[in-house]
């Protein structure tokens, strides 16, 4: 199948006027280009890959904007054409969530108009505040072998527990926070009387993280998010916890009905 070719500008000082033709596929990145008018997305090989997809196949354009609606926020993010080093949190089309860092720029074509090049990859290298909560699960189901290990089982338990589960390799980073972006915003402009403390604590209390888990991911005591939470409550006249995460998941749930679709660089700007 022959794949997309890309005219590249390096100046008129250079013979062949100025321009170079190479293949998507020669591009050493993940690449992505929108082309709006036309309502296509053009991969290369290693973005399929990175992607969860079969080489070759269509990018569902409509399915992509209905579970990612939020990535209409990039495009806000465009400053002279061109966004660099970014991250955002986004679902695949195989339904796997992951957060990307991208880099983006928007040239204009004469025939096709605005076409968004899009160049991204994973950002693995971190834990998303899902795997943690998740890590902390398997903590406690670890935790239950102690009693039946002799001296030798409980030694090389205690190892691993330190190893993978102390609390100050497992903080809640900026990075993590990218996993719950979009609700945060949310809830930091409809409550703006909220401490950024506070607004982290809602935004991971909406995704049904349980008390427990947010003080060992944010290391804090339970106590201290009890207090957290009752502060909350009192600043917002909201009686209990269970009241704040309902109130808090209504507020989410109403911002994700009257999202308005964007039809541009929204479509594909997060990957």
């Amino acid at each position: 199948m022959r794949t997309q070719e890309i005219e590249v500008g390096i100046g008129n000082e250079y013979p062949l006027n100025g321009k170079i033709v190479i293949d998507i596929n020669q591009i050493p990145s993940p690449t992505a280009i929108y082309i709006p008018l036309k309502g296509e997305v053009v991969l290369n090989k290693r973005a399929y890959e990175t992607l969860g997809m079969q080489e070759g196949a269509i990018f569902d354009l409509t399915t992509w904007r209905k579970i990612n609606p939020y990535l209409g926020d990039c495009s806000r993010k465009l400053k002279d054409d061109m966004v660099n080093d970014q991250k955002v949190h986004i679902i695949l089309l195989n339904g796997k969530h992951e957060i990307m860092k991208y880099s983006l720029s928007c040239i204009h074509n004469p025939l096709l108009g605005k076409v968004y090049i899009i160049y991204f990859s994973k950002a693995s290298e971190k834990y998303s505040v899902a795997s943690i909560s998740s890590l902390y699960s398997v903590k406690e189901e670890i935790a239950k072998l102690k009693p039946y290990l002799n001296r030798t089982g409980k030694s090389m338990h205690e190892s691993l527990m330190k190893k993978y589960f102390r609390e100050e390799n497992q903080q809640l980073t900026l990075d993590d926070l990218v996993y719950y972006e979009r609700e945060l915003r949310i809830i930091q402009k409809a409550y703006p009387s909220l401490s950024h403390r506070e607004v982290i604590l809602c935004g991971l209390l909406v995704n049904n993280m349980s008390s427990k888990d947010i003080a060992s991911i944010t290391n804090r005591t339970l106590d201290a998010v009890f207090v957290t939470i009752h502060r909350i409550n009192r600043k917002l006249d909201i009686l209990n916890k269970k009241q704040l995460i309902d109130t808090l998941k209504e507020l989410v749930n109403k911002r994700d009905e009257e999202q308005p679709a964007n039809t541009e660089v929204s479509a594909i700007a997060g990957i």
